[in-house]
């Protein structure tokens, strides 16, 4: 049975290699969809402001969520006295912080849940310096015993 993958090698074309066969690339059809939205923006914006006087709520929602959206939310800058020793210490401060009141419970935990974050990078950080040093005395012990 013949390869496939040599015939093909062999099997004249009429694409050269190294050169696309659509250099333009594929035609979009984005302009053309934006165009038509364009044309139906006034009639739209009638049907949306017709359903808001109706009292239909969907039509406002419409109107809400793209002609006047919610900003963004930002937390809060916290500033209170974290003891870092170790994260045990660390997470039952910020617990102390947010019973005094110092930090709402929803940015205390989010505070907890980054320092547990940072202490998984630290540790895989030290599991790959302890590697490369067991790495390192495995070689030497192996240059030492030929």
């Amino acid at each position: 049975m013949p390869d496939s993958r040599k015939e093909q090698g062999k099997h004249p074309t009429r694409w050269q290699k190294g050169k696309s066969g659509n250099p333009n690339g594929r035609p979009g059809k984005g302009a053309e969809i934006r165009r038509q939205l364009m044309e139906l923006t006034p009639e739209a914006m009638e049907s949306i402001t017709a359903g808001i006087k109706a009292g239909d709520t969907a039509c406002l929602k419409i109107w809400a969520d793209r002609c006047d959206p919610v900003s963004k939310t930002t937390l809060p800058t916290v500033e209170f006295m974290a003891d870092t020793t170790d994260l045990t210490h660390f997470s039952m401060s910020v617990l102390a912080a947010i019973s005094k009141g110092e930090v709402t419970p929803d940015i205390g935990t989010q505070i907890i849940n980054a320092a547990a974050s940072a202490a998984r990078v630290a540790e895989i950080d030290q599991m790959r310096r302890e590697l490369a040093e067991l790495q390192q005395q495995v070689e030497d012990m192996m240059n030492d015993n030929p």
